[in-house]
């Protein structure tokens, strides 16, 4: 109330219409107050010929906008500053994430969540193509669904026409002020969105954009600002930091977890390998029975076991026995899963061995027996 009371009061003493031309709702109230500031300030600088009282009051009212306008940039700061707080928030939440895929579909809801957003999409880019990862939509996931698969089955073409080619060339973020009209952006998405304007910012955590995210306040029923752009901004610079991370942590686990695995693996054939060198001459069983079938027929060591099994199934065993999975003996030897699993049942038959580690193992033993004699 203090800031319509004081520009009707400047209204009055200037004897000039500040709501001309306008609805009564001003978005940027302390741009108002600054305007109000400085036509009454110049009125006194030009006012000799004003009454005093008059005068008087013109500089009372000066000092009252002056208050207002330092107290609305106050007010101003203090609201960026919570925004930014809950965008810091938002990151921080998502940080403590270790899984890819759901830092990707939690991005979305923690844009809402942080900014202030009603609605955000998560792209990423593709083969020159924008696609759609996640969608969140507050209170109405049912409408998020329907928004996602439209957009996963429309697919925008990264041409020099739509609006993301821009940010990617010029690597910032932008303002769609008329989605309905504007030729940039990828109509059928926008149009299954009924969006009027939103904000869009890459994400670029090494300098090369790898997605996008976009936000809107459709259920707030208003249009996005300068302010919505830069939070949104800041949001995305920060979640492609953390997207980073997340990558690599989880392949670090992965490749971890298949060292732990070859180790181990590596050390139960060992333990095997010793037990049967012992075992051989001493036990008669169904495994030393059947080692010494498979050693009998390769009993003349590498050559024999390269007469028994082919080129291919040679590289395939070796690759077992180093641990490798069927994608890494397919990824090495530039031949499909199909062919592996193939040469690895072929490998089993020969060997006489139930399964892949027993397979393995005897392949050891025998390649150790080939190399003692």
């Amino acid at each position: 109330m203090r800031v319509v009371d004081a520009l009707d009061a400047a209204a009055r003493l200037l004897e000039w219409d500040l709501w001309e031309g306008d609805d009564g709702e001003h978005e940027d109230t302390v741009a108002l107050v600054e305007v109000a500031r400085s036509v009454v300030a110049e009125r006194i600088r030009a006012g000799a010929d004003l009454e005093r009282a008059h005068l008087v009051a013109l500089c009372d009212l000066l000092v009252t906008l002056e208050d207002l306008r330092r107290e609305l940039r106050d007010n101003e700061v203090d609201e960026r500053l919570r925004a930014l707080t809950g965008v810091q928030a938002g990151l921080g939440r998502l940080r403590g994430i270790a899984s890819v895929s759901t830092i990707l579909d939690l991005a979305p809801q923690e844009v809402c969540r942080s900014c202030g957003f009603d609605r955000a999409i998560l792209f990423r880019v593709q083969n020159s193509q924008l696609i759609a990862e996640a969608v969140h939509w507050e209170n109405d996931p049912d409408g998020a669904a329907t928004l996602l698969q439209v957009a996963r089955e429309n697919p925008a073409d990264l041409t020099h026409m739509l609006l993301e080619t821009e940010m990617i060339r010029r690597r910032i973020p932008m303002l769609v002020a008329d989605a309905k009209g504007d030729p940039r952006v990828h109509r059928t998405i926008a149009d299954a969105a009924d969006t009027h304007s939103y904000v869009a910012a890459p994400i670029m955590p090494e300098g090369r954009v790898i997605g996008f995210l976009h936000a809107d306040r459709y259920l707030q029923q208003r249009d996005v600002d300068e302010f919505d752009r830069e939070m949104l901004w800041a949001f995305a610079e920060g979640f492609g930091y953390a997207f980073e991370r997340t990558v690599l942590t989880e392949r670090m686990r992965a490749q971890r977890d298949q060292v732990r695995s070859m180790v181990q693996s590596t050390e139960q054939l060992m333990n095997e390998l010793c037990d049967t060198e012992i075992a051989v001459s001493h036990v008669e069983g169904e495994d030393s029975a059947g080692v010494g079938r498979a050693a009998a027929m390769l009993a003349s060591g590498p050559s024999r076991l390269d007469q028994l099994l082919t080129r291919r199934e040679v590289e395939v065993i070796k690759l077992m026995a180093a641990g490798e999975t069927n994608a890494g003996i397919a990824s090495r030897l530039v031949i499909s899963e199909g062919t592996v699993k193939s040469h690895a049942k072929h490998i089993l038959r020969k060997l006489r061995a139930a399964n892949r580690a027993e397979a393995v193992s005897r392949y050891l033993r025998i390649s150790a027996l080939g190399d003692q004699q």
